[in-house]
């Protein structure tokens, strides 16, 4: 888990509640205590006129039809909070960050103002960092814990404001004018956050890939198979079932079949990606694959 930013202060936003009932609550939500390490960030999806944060809130209110829930929602005029922060609802698609994280929906309804929505989300991103301790490390994208395209503005940047754009903000940088973009461009590494481009994959280029493709970065690969490419790294791996959810990402990025391990199919992708030899091997002691994704990484156009 990443560190909290030097001299982080407290942030005030303004909160309306609209708590759903405790019966309805035990319908859709775990029973345990949240442990608040993590807040995904999700659109509502929803483009209709009205959609809006009280639209929201009070479907969940009323009993959601469907088998989810999530603590706020946001729009450019109002947050509205539905459950209280130490609730594990149901929002992420993956149980682990169900009981660990706080969900945000962002409206994206046609009469609503999207960029004001994502100023609001920042806010209270922020606010929720500093009141739980939660590093920018952890403030995830719901693709990162479920492989689902959301929330999909942000990742696309088509509504001109980013992916990368939302971390800057929530981490005090001004975005000025959001570049109009068809795809979100991940932001170049700090001279900091370089890593050596030695072909040796190891746990300090995992948090490089972790960076760019927005999931929590820690230098695991969480929960994988013993084989051959998974012997072939220096470190950094957990094994067991489940998958990594950066291995889920990369794998969509690259094309390659969505289950969360990391194998020889999902090599072979990644090199088709960045152009080198297809025999989905990482070779020891160094890979022509990990040397090109480590360049790249530190270029900032993995």
């Amino acid at each position: 888990m990443g560190k909290m930013r030097k001299g982080m202060m407290s942030v005030s936003v303004n909160i309306r509640k609209h708590l759903v009932s405790k019966d309805i609550a035990k319908r859709v939500t775990y029973s345990g205590t949240n442990s608040k390490k993590y807040i995904v960030i999700h659109e509502t999806a929803n483009t209709r006129k009205g959609a809006n944060a009280n639209a929201h809130a009070r479907l969940q209110a009323s009993g959601n039809s469907r088998a989810a829930s999530w603590h706020y929602t946001v729009d450019d005029k109002e947050i509205v909070q539905s459950f209280d922060d130490n609730k594990q609802c149901w929002h992420a698609g993956n149980r682990k960050y169900n009981e660990q994280s706080i969900g945000i929906e962002i409206c994206v309804n046609e009469d609503g103002d999207f960029k004001k929505a994502v100023n609001n989300a920042i806010s209270l991103t922020k606010h929720l960092m500093s009141k739980h301790n939660i590093p920018v490390d952890n403030v995830i994208q719901h693709n990162a814990a479920s492989g689902k395209n959301c929330p999909r503005y942000l990742r696309s940047g088509e509504k001109g404001v980013s992916w990368n754009d939302f971390l800057s903000m929530v981490q005090g940088v001004e975005i000025h004018e959001p570049k109009q973009q068809v795809k979100s461009k991940p932001a170049k590494p700090s001279s900091d956050n370089k890593i050596a481009v030695d072909g040796k994959w190891g746990p300090a280029t995992t948090k490089a890939l972790q960076r760019a493709l927005g999931t929590p970065v820690d230098g695991v690969i969480s929960r994988q198979l013993r084989n051959d490419v998974t012997k072939a790294l220096y470190g950094g791996v957990t094994f067991g079932r489940g998958g990594s959810p950066m291995v889920r990402a990369l794998q969509k990025k690259v094309g390659a079949r969505v289950d969360g391990y990391l194998g020889p199919k999902t090599i072979s992708c990644l090199q088709k990606h960045l152009g080198t030899v297809v025999d989905g091997k990482i070779s020891r002691p160094n890979s022509l694959v990990v040397w090109e994704m480590q360049r790249r990484l530190n270029a900032g156009n993995f």
